[in-house]
């Protein structure tokens, strides 16, 4: 069988560790491929797989960690020069890079990565000029992967962002899109009365800069809201972060809407959180997916990386197209004096198992797990790039620049 080599070492919680985990253990059970975890021994994988059924391989900082030259490394797509350091690849290694985020393969500048993913034209200038090396050798690595069947995307919108900042186009991009595992049981007609008891609101995912912002927008809009829906609504935020400090701090002043937090809530009691305690979720990325597969409405919230302006457009999660499970925020996502989230809470009291069936199916046609596993393994056995490839190219090389800002790294971090 194929051996398949999932390279995320990584021990916070994540949307990548859970994908690859997922995809890894859906092959090995079929028996279609020989899977392997590469990770921290403290790291997600390796707390949460199943023991027996895939191969782990354990990732340190200080040991080299070789990858058999009759193997395909799966990676989420990253500028090659930044592979994790003490991964060994043989040259003769097919590698398959998988774009799980719209900046997976666009370089930024350490202190203005912010600015740079808020403004394309402020992205592009820096990449013409202080970072033009580098956005040179990230069109050289995108030409060379699809042409060797070893560069799939996740939706629509990662395609979009990798063209507008490298300035390029990718006329027939291969799409593979997240999937979501099949859920043990479905969302049946609620027994609440809303009118009466209110709507329970949810938040699934990390409280970090690019969600940061379009969530606060999400919950003002829902306390500015709430008097002319004359309906309780009851907001929990699941998840931590860097900015859920700052969130906490923004909610205080909405005493329209009741908002807890809390930190974590483990992956086996997700599932019935979201059928029990949550009528209607607000997500990106995998966690869209968590209440959609079940058939909880799921509002799309999209990528921000500054504040959100006024008329942006809610949606659900079934009325986007191209695989979408959030774009980066453009003109297209705003339009001024719109009553898109009023719509969608008038749409959830009015016919609420409407919208539940409309998600399951939506999950059910595009986010197979088994699908999307099968999916993989077919474009891990087509590409014919080798990590032999990207060093011939000279594209794994770290230059002057990256060195300089990963001595000024770990300075400070021993500071």
């Amino acid at each position: 069988m194929t051996k398949l080599f999932f390279c995320f070492p990584y021990c916070g919680v994540g949307g990548v560790p859970l994908l690859f985990l997922r995809i890894a253990e859906e092959l090995s059970a079929r028996r279609e491929a020989e899977t392997y975890l590469v990770d921290y021994v403290d790291g997600f994988m390796a707390k949460h797989r199943t023991e027996g059924l895939t191969h782990f391989v354990e990732y340190r900082d200080d040991v080299e960690v070789h990858i058999p030259s009759d193997a395909v490394a799966v990676f989420q797509s990253m500028t090659p020069w930044s592979i994790f350091p003490a991964l060994k690849l043989s040259p003769q290694t097919r590698v398959l890079f998988w774009n799980c985020h719209p900046f997976n393969l666009v370089p930024t500048l350490p202190g203005l990565r912010r600015p740079m993913q808020n403004s394309v034209t402020f992205g592009r200038i820096i990449l013409a000029t202080v970072l033009r090396s580098y956005r040179d050798k990230m069109l050289r690595l995108v030409c060379l992967m699809l042409a060797c069947r070893a560069l799939v995307f996740m939706d629509r919108g990662n395609v979009a962002t990798t063209e507008r900042y490298l300035g390029l186009a990718i006329p027939d991009p291969v799409f593979l899109p997240i999937p979501a595992k099949t859920p043990g049981r479905f969302m049946t007609a609620p027994v609440r009365n809303f009118q009466v008891m209110g709507l329970r609101v949810a938040w699934v995912g990390r409280v970090v800069d690019f969600k940061y912002h379009i969530l606060k927008k999400a919950l003002t809009e829902l306390n500015r809201l709430q008097p002319e829906l004359d309906l309780r609504i009851e907001v929990t935020i699941v998840g931590s972060g860097v900015y859920a400090k700052k969130l906490r701090n923004d909610t205080l002043p909405m005493n329209c809407i009741d908002v807890h937090f809390i930190d974590h809530i483990a992956t086996h009691l997700l599932d019935d959180f979201l059928l029990d305690q949550t009528d209607i979720l607000m997500a990106m990325g995998t966690s869209a997916l968590e209440g959609a597969k079940l058939g909880t409405p799921t509002l799309l919230l999209d990528v921000a990386y500054g504040e959100v302006p006024s008329g942006y457009l809610f949606q659900w999660l079934h009325e986007r197209k191209g695989f979408s499970l959030g774009d980066v925020l453009g003109p297209e996502h705003i339009a001024p004096g719109n009553n898109s989230l009023t719509d969608r809470l008038r749409e959830a009291l009015s016919d609420y198992m409407g919208l539940s069936a409309r998600a399951t199916e939506h999950c059910k046609k595009f986010h197979s797990l088994p699908t999307v596993a099968q999916e993989l393994l077919t474009f891990a056995c087509g590409t014919t790039c080798t990590y032999g490839d990207l060093a011939s190219a000279q594209l794994v090389e770290r230059g002057v620049m990256y060195s300089i800002f990963n001595r000024l790294r770990r300075g400070l971090a021993r500071e």
